[in-house]
């Protein structure tokens, strides 16, 4: 599979690469997020050892590491080494003089079968690593690992760590380069749908259609994305039941504590230590109106932040056994009817990510700090929404707009909406935007621009 994106993390690990003396550089994400790719791509033409760890014992994984290194100092034969300490000194004795990329993928699985491996390691980087030149990189999919027990104040390599990457799933913009020659709106749906995890992006064909590919990667009993959410689960929590509940209710569009609490049947003081928990590994997003005070949770809402995770637990999660015993065809085409409103807050959240391109282009009307919504009641006391505002750096003025993921509108209408609402925020200079799937004719309203889908993609 060809290396798309992620060149901002390239670009860090470079810098780290070029620092003189030892580094140590943490790197994980959920499975699938692309580490494996993103380290691969790294040490293409480089000086390196990449040792994949595996759901083995520490003979097996020892075992394996030495024939690897044994391969890398190009002797047939080269004995297995019987544990860590001995392992690491041999690096060092081999490599220490070398800029060397020594990098363990799959680090919980080394620890799982040695649980003394961090303070080992630990050992070892202060008293035989420090003084060399190897660039140590230890990879992980358990987030809730690598940030408890790898990079956690209480973990023995606390404080090691020279730089850390923690891998996101992409943006709109980089996740439709797996499928450049599909519509703009086909983009913005497989986005929406698939999420942007390279692998699952990957999986698209592009001999078949978008309806077509949804099919096939979920609602077949063979389906790839079929269980996939249970796996992601299994991985972070002993017993996820409870939290399938909290994230099939916010994929259903329960969003409030109150509402969560609902779906579910379960007590809130419960329910907000699974929102914490599930918010630490970026499952979801508490999210708080523009000027709100964040510290204060009675306007907040929960979001899902990945796409996948949300398109699963609404259309997939509570009717697997169906479409394992082949109904799949029926719920992909309940799925499939359903899209406009799935897709309708999905698609302000890929505004907000082409508004962050054009700031960092320098394109919008001012250097912007924020990018958020607004809801809640106006000065009459009616019930209002924003869908996209954007703070200023300077706190004067704002971006307000308005998205509309429909085949068509009245677009008057929605410039009238927005006219009401910008007074809502008469203090600050406004700039109001029209974001839409296709060209809207709004007349003669200098002060409104307005985007179609097209312009995402430029």
């Amino acid at each position: 599979m060809m290396f798309l994106g992620r060149e901002k993390e390239l670009e860090a690990l470079e810098r780290m690469y070029h620092k003189k003396g030892f580094q140590m550089a943490i790197v994980y994400g959920r499975r699938r997020i692309g580490k494996t790719a993103l380290l691969n791509e790294f040490i293409r033409e480089k000086n390196a050892l990449y040792l994949p760890a595996e759901e083995v014992n520490d003979s097996l994984n020892l075992q394996k590491f030495s024939k690897l290194v044994g391969e890398k100092l190009g002797i047939r034969g080269f004995p297995t080494v019987d544990d860590w300490n001995n392992f690491f000194s041999i690096i060092k004795e081999q490599f220490g003089d070398e800029r060397l990329v020594l990098v363990i993928d799959e680090y919980p699985y080394a620890v799982s079968a040695n649980k003394s491996l961090n303070s080992i390691l630990q050992h070892v980087i202060d008293y035989d690593f420090k003084e060399t030149n190897i660039f140590l990189i230890l990879c992980g999919s358990s987030m809730s690992f690598m940030e408890n027990e790898v990079l956690g104040e209480k973990s023995p390599l606390f404080g090691r760590r020279t730089g850390q990457l923690k891998l996101s799933p992409m943006d709109y913009y980089d996740s439709a380069r797996f499928y450049p020659n599909v519509s703009d709106e086909d983009k913005i749906r497989y986005y929406a749908c698939i999420g942007g995890t390279p692998y699952y992006l990957s999986l698209i064909d592009p001999e078949l259609s978008f309806a077509e590919n949804l099919r096939e990667l979920y609602f077949v009993i063979n389906g790839y994305l079929l269980n996939e959410g249970i796996l992601l689960m299994k991985q972070e929590f002993r017993e996820p039941a409870n939290y399938n509940a909290v994230l099939q209710a916010i994929a259903s569009g329960s969003n409030t504590l109150g509402e969560i609490a609902g779906f579910t049947k379960l007590k809130s003081s419960l329910i907000s230590k699974y929102l914490v928990t599930l918010q630490e590994l970026n499952y979801i997003e508490r999210i708080t109106p523009f000027g709100s005070n964040p510290l204060k949770g009675k306007t907040s809402q929960y979001h899902i932040t990945e796409n996948f995770i949300a398109f699963w637990y609404r259309y997939v999660f509570s009717v697997r056994a169906e479409i394992e015993r082949g109904f799949g065809e029926y719920y992909a085409d309940l799925a499939l009817n359903d899209l406009s409103d799935f897709i309708g807050p999905i698609f302000e959240e890929v505004t907000r990510q082409y508004l962050r391109r054009l700031n960092e282009r320098g394109q919008l009307p001012f250097v912007a700090k924020s990018f958020g919504k607004w809801w809640g009641k106006d000065r009459k006391g009616n019930v209002q929404e924003i869908d996209v505002v954007v703070d200023s750096i300077t706190g004067k003025e704002l971006l307000i707009g308005e998205s509309k993921w429909r085949n068509s509108f009245k677009a008057n209408k929605t410039v009238d909406v927005l006219d009401e609402r910008a007074a809502h925020f008469d203090t600050y200079t406004t700039y109001k935007y029209l974001f839409s799937k296709f060209p809207v004719n709004i007349g003669t309203r200098p002060d409104i621009v307005t985007i179609a889908i097209a312009d995402y993609f430029k």
